[in-house]
């Protein structure tokens, strides 16, 4: 980790060479619906490559929000080269703000990462965006089992004050 913090993010710099961040909106596609070769994770895999609990805790929300009730992860993304995967995430702060993570993979392995949000060009671990985008699709999309990773309905969570005894 020591060795990896003084690098400099190469994910970047390809993105910037080749003005990858100029892609047009007819090539985004949802998620579901990219030819990606991702590798498939246990969530123990994936909290040894994001390396922070905090990070986790903002995936998992923003996992929730993009989330339809049905399952259905509503990122929209794009493919360059078969390898470099591209995602469009909206800002929890600013509602006009997009942020783009790509994420590269490499011999059925996660190899690089990059965001454009203000901490995504770490080198060890990962931004809330990408560790989103890599929990859903090298974890979540490939378990059969139904986990409540839906729109939580916060309205369940309150109590009418007037049927509230004291």
């Amino acid at each position: 980790m020591l060795y990896l913090s003084g690098q400099n993010n190469d994910l970047q710099q390809f993105i910037s060479d080749n003005d990858i961040q100029k892609i047009t909106k007819a090539s985004w596609k949802p998620m579901d619906e990219l030819d990606i070769n991702c590798p498939i994770m246990t969530e123990d895999e994936l909290r040894c490559l994001i390396f922070g609990v905090y990070t986790v805790k903002l995936a998992a929300s923003y996992t929730q929000e993009h989330m339809s009730s049905d399952g259905i992860y509503s990122i929209h993304g794009y493919v360059h080269n078969r390898s470099l995967l591209c995602l469009k995430f909206q800002s929890r702060h600013v509602s006009r703000k997009q942020y783009r993570s790509y994420i590269r993979f490499k011999e059925g392995s996660v190899d690089t990462w990059f965001c454009n949000c203000p901490v995504g060009a770490r080198v060890v671990g990962t931004c809330a965006h990408v560790t989103s985008a890599l929990w859903y699709l090298c974890f979540r999309r490939h378990q059969t089992d139904q986990l409540s990773d839906g729109p939580r309905n916060w309205a369940a969570d309150i109590s009418d004050a007037a049927k509230v005894s004291y």
